[in-house]
């Protein structure tokens, strides 16, 4: 579990690199002491392609990544990270092989440490940045985290400890278990949306959205929101300091899901600000996206690609040991 931002302890390193081994997309963030950004990259690598259906990581999924990670690792220590530390999410939790791949991956990239986090450690990783960071009168922040296997939900009230749920709905793993035509058919949007709804019903997300009836800001992170807010914004090329902190309507989203659904994968990648290796799934995450914000019955919610890594990255400039 991530320390919260009152035990705040002696500086480890100048500079530390952290590798996000997420299921569509690989990040490496490099961070300074003092918060400021030195380096922030992604690579879409699709490593739990197939995985859902048979259970280990594909050899493509693995090469793809690899060379990703090898590249991203090279940035990190050019860039002057005095420690690289790996990340994995739901396809390393997944994957029979994940933890053999993971080793793979620290001995090929010369990383210095790497963790399959558990659910409850990258929800309570993705919350961190955010919880440190006070806007208004907010009491309460709540951080939605969808992600190409999983959804990640976590809150926290004040310094009071982190909670959390993972909902085993994912961009991918939707998209792969649902579509098989371009465009989908009208059975497979209503597949997807079925699945989706399915999922959330069993979650405890009415219980939640009376703590934010207190007083509670909601943030988006990851892809899917990210890419949403580039698309809204009309970006001809991704500004994560325009995305940053960018305010939407759950209302506004479901325009986009109306927009984009019945296009093709080709359509879609022609919109400004959308990323050609996420078009094939963003429809999926923004359906999950929208199903939890509105059993949340937000009004709005901010975006920020302030996820996973940054809140392992703070922890490593915090901490003189281990991370994990």
């Amino acid at each position: 579990m991530v320390n919260s931002a009152s035990s705040i302890g002696p500086t480890a390193a100048p500079r530390v690199g952290v590798i996000d081994l997420g299921s569509n997309t690989v990040l490496l963030l490099v961070l300074e002491n003092g918060g400021r950004v030195v380096a922030d990259e992604a690579h879409i690598t699709r490593l739990s392609e197939g995985l859902f259906e048979r259970g280990e990581l594909q050899a493509s999924a693995k090469e793809r990544t690899t060379q990703a990670v090898c590249e991203l690792a090279h940035h990190a220590r050019r860039a002057g990270a005095a420690r690289v530390v790996a990340a994995g999410t739901e396809a390393l939790r997944t994957a029979r092989d994940g933890p053999e791949f993971l080793e793979h991956l620290l001995t090929e990239a010369g990383l210095d440490d790497g963790r399959v986090l558990t659910a409850e450690e990258e929800a309570a990783f993705a919350i961190e940045p955010h919880r440190r960071i006070k806007r208004g009168d907010y009491t309460t922040v709540l951080v939605i985290d969808v992600g190409g296997g999983s959804t990640e939900v976590a809150w926290a009230q004040g310094s009071r400890r982190v909670e959390w749920l993972s909902l085993p709905l994912g961009s991918v793993r939707l998209t792969e278990a649902n579509v098989r035509s371009d465009p989908p058919s009208l059975a497979e949007l209503r597949e997807m949306q079925r699945e989706v709804e399915v999922g959330i019903r069993g979650a405890p997300l009415t219980a939640v959205a009376r703590e934010l009836e207190e007083g509670g800001e909601v943030v988006a992170v990851a892809g899917t929101a990210t890419t949403l807010a580039a698309l809204d914004l009309a970006l001809p090329a991704y500004d994560p300091e325009r995305v940053e902190g960018y305010v939407m309507t759950p209302r506004q989203m479901y325009g986009w899901i109306q927009r984009l659904a019945p296009l093709t994968v080709a359509q879609r990648r022609q919109f400004s600000g959308m990323d050609p290796g996420r078009a094939d799934v963003i429809v999926a995450g923004l359906l999950i996206l929208h199903a939890v914000l509105e059993a949340l019955a937000v009004p709005r919610f901010r975006v920020s690609g302030r996820g996973v890594r940054y809140g392992v990255a703070l922890r490593l400039l915090e901490a003189p040991g281990p991370v994990w």
